[in-house]
């Protein structure tokens, strides 16, 4: 079975146009589609149906990516949790039934920050790290069952998971597991990262192709049974290499708008920091709504010297305002995970500057050179390399002797305007048309139109 993006070849030569390679362009398509499929967490493989045997070690939830809601067999004795983003799919499995399900639980908004807590604590302690995961495997299987699990995990429907982290808190069910993957040519490739687990130190010369999935957190209410809404976020350390020469703009709406969330971390980052990206990610995917209080809390209390810069230099009234302020400059997703933890941090420092500068803008116009002249600051720029040159990158000039010069072109730019206009209603009022009178001060000045005549009308 071919990769979805090669569906796609017919129609995107027809956009196209010309006579591309179909070869070259269906190399790049699929190119471009695993690399969705990684940055999504999803593999968007048409329909079919999948036998799996499950062996969740305890923890009530499993992930499963693309699982259609209403596709599991009755009386399967499991339960799909519909996505809250899309409803027709479901990421994540209920395997065993609720005891007693709780009256109440903390907002989405609130639990989600205290998984962030939870996620950093894990990392903190090495439970994401590969040796945690053989760990495990050394003190819950003994040697006997050992070889038989392998055996097992060869078959590509036994999905074997890790536990890592289970807890009940404030009527919220909050796990971290990691799935067992023997990687062979028949493994699919459904976007997932894996980690291989052994290494030549360890067996010999010859390395077994056991790995483990990236980590992945699950959220869930313990209201209902069966669960009715589940959030799910992939965890990638700073062991995670992926291509970063791409335009990440291009992909971030459809990431954003049908991937699973991908929290980045490494060892600098702060379990604050953790916990405000996962309230991010949660309200980028649109798994909560952008009036949560909690967003701005979170965006205070992992960005403290940015929200102590806006509140400072825009003389805002609280730090909560001033987290609102950096909140609405985070509305869009503006970096490609891959690039790692320092890029949110960087991402965060970048908006944190845009909104001190545009409130600069606001309260002292006069300040600027563009406003001096009239302009806006993107024609300003544009206007720039004609009056001044780049010194090691960056334009080096009089601010007073540009904003003269320029204003002296513009005036020439504008009276030229004015006389051209004039002389267009001279040719029109003569005879031209609009396309010949246009054609005509193409070819000769503008002052000459008082003397000019369509042909056969000269007075």
């Amino acid at each position: 079975m071919g990769h979805w993006s090669e569906g796609i070849v017919d129609e995107a030569m027809k956009l196209i146009g010309g006579s591309p390679d179909r070869q070259m362009l269906t190399d790049v398509l699929v190119q471009t589609g695993r690399e969705i499929d990684v940055l999504s967490g999803r593999s968007f493989q048409p329909p079919r149906r999948a036998t799996s045997v499950i062996e969740p070690n305890g923890l009530p939830f499993v992930d499963i990516p693309d699982l259609r809601v209403g596709s599991m067999e009755p009386g399967a004795g499991a339960w799909e949790v519909p996505d809250p983003v899309n409803g027709e799919i479901a990421n994540v499995l209920q395997v065993s039934p609720l005891a007693s399900p709780v009256p109440s639980a903390a907002r989405v908004s609130d639990a989600l920050w205290i998984a962030g807590r939870l996620t950093a604590g894990a990392s903190q302690t090495g439970r994401l790290s590969a040796d945690h995961v053989l760990h495990w495997l050394g003190t819950s299987v003994d040697h006997e069952q050992r070889k038989d699990l392998f055996r097992r995990i060869m078959d590509p429907a036994f999905r074997f998971y890790v536990p890592i982290l289970g807890v009940n808190v404030n009527g919220w069910w909050i796990q971290i597991s990691r799935r067992l993957v023997w990687v062979t040519s028949e493994t699919e490739d459904d976007g997932r990262l894996y980690e291989l687990l052994l290494d030549e130190a360890s067996t010999n010369g010859q390395i077994p192709p056991l790995a483990a999935t990236e980590a992945m957190l699950v959220v869930v209410p313990m209201t209902r049974h069966p669960a009715d809404w589940a959030f799910t976020a992939r965890i990638w350390t700073e062991q995670v290499q992926r291509p970063v020469d791409r335009p990440w703009r291009r992909f971030a709406k459809a990431i954003h708008g049908h991937g699973i969330p991908t929290i980045t971390l490494d060892p600098v980052s702060t379990s604050y920091e953790i916990a405000c990206q996962v309230v991010l990610k949660a309200y980028w995917h649109g798994y909560i709504r952008g009036d949560e209080p909690a967003l701005t809390n979170a965006v205070a209390m992992a960005y403290p010297r940015q929200v102590d810069r806006i509140q400072r230099e825009t003389r805002a009234p609280n730090s909560a305002a001033a987290a609102a302020t950096l909140l609405e400059q985070l509305i869009h997703p503006g970096f490609d995970p891959a690039r790692g933890a320092e890029a949110t941090r960087r991402y965060v420092r970048r908006k944190a500057s845009i909104a001190v500068m545009q409130y600069r803008k606001s309260e002292a116009p006069d300040r600027y050179p563009w406003t001096q002249v009239g302009i806006s600051e993107r024609r300003y720029y544009k206007l720039l390399p004609l009056f001044a040159q780049k010194v090691n990158g960056r334009y080096e000039y009089d601010y007073d002797d540009v904003v003269a010069r320029m204003k002296a072109h513009l005036n020439l730019v504008d009276k030229a305007r004015e006389v051209r206009a004039v002389a267009l209603e001279v040719l029109r009022s003569h005879g031209f048309g609009d396309e010949a009178a246009r054609k005509w001060l193409q070819r000769h000045p503008p002052e000459e139109a008082v003397n000019a005549w369509p042909r056969g009308r000269r007075s």
